[in-house]
């Protein structure tokens, strides 16, 4: 198993009110782990997208602590849209023998989050096995698009929702509960296609 380099890089971006359009691209070393810091709003929204043609990983940590928030792993070509809450930062580590290429855009700041109804966090994995692309919206978390024949692995409390989208409504796709065991792999194509056949959509 490669073995993470120790030294951090870290980045205080502060930008003014006007920031949200604000895109930065990052590299990050083979083995190593980056993290950002935007100082100046107590809550945001970030888009990422990964064009290292290998995996990120990506956690949300207490600025204090170092106590994970949450974490997931940013596919090839991934791109996904997640909450940083107040006192956290993001942190990027590549884990491949490729230099990790990175784009961030501000989406939001000083967003409302609402809380999950358990502190219980379950960690799994997102399955893809179709040939379409499949957007799904996590609020409060992130927006991931699992590309296809991919998985993405997520970190989510008990009792958070994922959705999808059908036209201009959205609709829930699965609530994360007890019936969800660590490390399982959910197929989320085969419950798409029973969630659309159940409320009769196309």
């Amino acid at each position: 198993m490669r073995k993470t380099t120790t030294i951090i890089t870290v980045l205080l971006l502060v930008f003014t009110s006007c920031s949200t359009a604000q895109k930065s691209n990052l590299e990050i070393a083979q083995g190593t782990s980056m993290e950002l810091d935007y100082p100046n709003f107590n809550m945001y929204e970030l888009q990422l997208k990964n064009s290292t043609g290998a995996g990120l990983d990506v956690k949300v940590e207490n600025k204090e602590t170092g106590e994970f928030v949450r974490g997931f792993g940013l596919g090839p070509l991934g791109k996904v849209e997640v909450m940083v809450e107040q006192g956290s930062k993001i942190v990027f580590t590549n884990n491949s023998n490729k230099m990790g290429k990175l784009s961030v855009k501000m989406l939001n700041t000083d967003v409302k989050l609402k809380v999950a109804s358990s502190n219980e966090r379950i960690s799994f994995k997102l399955i893809n096995p179709s040939d379409e692309s499949i957007p799904l919206i996590i609020p409060n978390v992130m927006n991931p698009n699992l590309s296809p024949n991919s998985s993405s692995g997520v970190d989510l409390k008990i009792g958070q929702e994922l959705l999808f989208r059908n036209g201009l409504k959205r609709y829930v796709l699965l609530t994360v509960d007890d019936s969800i065991k660590e490390g399982d792999e959910i197929d989320v194509y085969k419950i798409l296609q029973q969630r659309k056949k159940e409320l009769g959509l196309k």
